[in-house]
């Protein structure tokens, strides 16, 4: 039977390991070289010339369908929604005692209140200042000083060492709507980052509200996948990506680091990393072949990988350029991954049987292709199917 591990097993980390320098990651690196060299997957010229070929999945429509979606994602960290002070909207009133309770009542008080707001799964976890970038795109350092409120100013970005917690929110990804991957009906990205500002905005400022301080992130400021890992909210899979019992990957992680002492949450049951070791359908159907087959390693190919952590290390760059040549976000491993199931009592049972005989995992991986789950579904049909939640 599989327990639950302690954070250090399931993600070990080398004493050596140092913080990771947002300009290099692939979409930093991407943005200076401005790839001149075929389609880009959000340009205007190659959307023109995908939508007169008459590609099925990128007609205007498909095209407008995603774009909308995102159409509040802010402008960067501490703007909009990610402002790291209050936004005016919800502040204690002078003269009433800031909400002190322990805790743990403020633990299910948040969660309540993160789950209204639109996450699907949220989980507390102690800040570990190893997951913040050490530097910004432009340069500015990020440091920690004794202050009250986090600032950002032109010479750096200041956290305060009062936020010792950290709220961990993952916001749904829509099944049925990823199934359409890699076209731009795959909407669940965009709409993800939409939800994201949302609702870490919004909890950040309810935070802010009972008196305390709050700053909100999606995927600047610091590390998501490691900080869900930590409050339990998943587990790293093959693709890099979190893994959730809930939802497999079909998740975009925010964050709300916080001075207000939370409970920090258990670990996410174990099986997830024991059931990518012997599936490998991502990497099978990744068509840059971007993600490994071989076992977890400390470092990856390529310089927009964080070296010193024992994981799969994805090569984010070939990834990033399989975007440019199909002309959207690609997501097929998202589609493929054996965890990307619709809620049911029969992948109940298969996930039950995960967690606790790891002995079947090549069975249910071998299951999972004789019935074709994974498959593309007909962007061509799409407008026809009336919309279903998911």
């Amino acid at each position: 039977m599989t327990k639950r591990k302690p954070f250090e097993e399931v993600y070990p980390i080398k004493d050596t390991y140092k913080r990771f320098d947002s300009r290099n990651t692939s979409f930093a690196q991407s943005r200076r070289r401005r790839q001149s060299e075929g389609l880009g997957y959000a340009d205007d010229a190659g959307k023109v010339e995908r939508m007169n070929k008459g590609i099925p999945g990128f007609s205007i429509v498909d095209y407008a369908f995603k774009d909308a979606a995102e159409t509040y994602t802010g402008r960067g960290m501490n703007t909009g929604y990610y402002s790291w002070t209050s936004l005016g909207v919800a502040t204690k009133p002078e003269g009433v005692p800031r909400w002190e309770v322990s805790p743990e009542e403020a633990s299910k008080v948040v969660k309540k209140a993160a789950k209204f707001y639109g996450a699907t799964s949220v989980g507390f976890t102690e800040t570990d200042k190893r997951w913040f970038y050490s530097n910004l795109g432009d340069g500015r350092p990020i440091v920690f000083e004794d202050v009250e409120e986090g600032y950002m100013d032109d010479e750096k970005a200041v956290i305060p060492n009062s936020h010792k917690w950290v709220v961990a929110i993952a916001v749904p990804m829509e099944f049925i709507e990823n199934s359409y991957a890699p076209t731009p009906i795959e909407v669940t990205s965009n709409v993800g980052y939409s939800r994201m500002h949302v609702t870490a905005g919004s909890l950040a400022e309810f935070i802010r509200g009972l008196g305390w301080h709050a700053i909100p992130c999606g995927n600047d400021t610091a590390l998501s996948v490691p900080i869900a890992i930590q409050a339990g909210l998943g587990h790293i899979g093959r693709m890099g990506r979190l893994i959730t019992w809930e939802r497999g990957p079909l998740v975009r992680i925010c964050k709300v680091f916080t001075d207000m002492p939370l409970a920090p949450s258990p670990q996410a049951p174990g099986g997830i990393i024991e059931y990518c070791e012997v599936c490998k359908k991502c990497a099978h159907n990744c068509p840059s072949g971007s993600i490994p087959e071989g076992p977890r390693t400390w470092e990856g190919p390529k310089e927009s990988n964080a070296p010193g952590v024992y994981k799969w290390y994805c090569d984010e760059d070939s990834c990033l350029d399989y975007w440019h040549k199909v002309g959207t976000g690609c997501s097929i491993c998202f589609r493929c991954c054996s965890f990307t199931k619709k809620q049911g009592l029969s992948h109940d049972m298969i996930k039950w049987f995960i967690r606790n005989v790891p002995a079947l995992n090549k069975f249910w991986a071998y299951t999972d292709d004789l019935f074709g789950y994974g498959k593309m579904s007909d962007p061509r049909k799409y407008w026809d199917i009336p919309y279903e939640p998911s």
